[in-house]
């Protein structure tokens, strides 16, 4: 379970603070998939990247499952995004030069695991693109790029998948093939925490969250 309770987070930026996040608490059970909606500066991104591990709270206390994650050290941060989460982003964050089986190979490389040729071929089957396995990234589609984004991201066999703005770049009917990929990896167990302004998008998942000014309405 993702437990955040009186989250708070500031920005400090040539001495001018910007609160991003106040008093959010929230929790999301294991195999969840949720959506977290807002206007532009709203801090749905902050919450995410919080969750994630890529930002810390300024105050309050996140815990997944047993994890005391806001004391985690630096170090450890980064060992717990390694073995629990998976990213997705707006703009596919792919390297273009690579090939789309490099790409997927990436997180399998920096955490050494052998088996490598298996993992990336099953979920480019998983993910429909198994065809372009020897594309490079730049000569991709925007929903192409996507998917191999998600193949990327569950390559590594993450608990947890974060998915920021996945569709914004897409348009309805590439939206709606996307959706029904992260609704398959869902019903595999993974929690799925996606964070959109299209209301399509937040419609297909379980549960609904509302960020204004920096604080969760359910």
């Amino acid at each position: 379970m993702i437990n955040l309770e009186h989250i708070k987070k500031v920005y400090n930026k040539g001495g001018i603070e910007t609160l991003a996040l106040r008093d959010a608490s929230l929790k999301i059970e294991n195999g969840e998939m949720l959506s977290v909606v807002g206007r532009s500066g709203s801090g749905k991104s902050t919450l995410l990247n919080i969750i994630g591990g890529m930002d810390r709270a300024t105050e309050g206390v996140y815990t997944y499952d047993d994890v005391a994650v806001t004391s985690l050290s630096g170090k450890d941060l980064h060992k717990f995004r390694k073995e629990h989460i998976g990213f997705v982003f707006q703009n596919f964050e792919l390297l273009p030069q690579y090939t789309v089986y490099e790409n997927v190979e990436m997180p399998l490389l920096v955490r050494n695991i052998k088996n490598r040729k298996e993992i990336i071929m099953d979920v480019l089957e998983k993910t429909g693109i198994a065809d372009l396995k020897n594309k490079k990234a730049e000569h991709l589609s925007g929903g192409q790029q996507q998917r191999c984004a998600i193949a990327r991201a569950i390559a590594i066999n993450p608990d947890v998948i974060l998915a920021d703005e996945p569709t914004g770049a897409l348009d309805r009917n590439t939206s709606k093939d996307i959706m029904d990929l992260f609704a398959i990896i869902h019903k595999e167990g993974k929690t799925i925490i996606i964070v959109t302004h299209d209301s399509y998008v937040a419609q297909r998942t379980d549960r609904i969250i509302t960020i204004e000014d920096g604080r969760i309405q359910e």
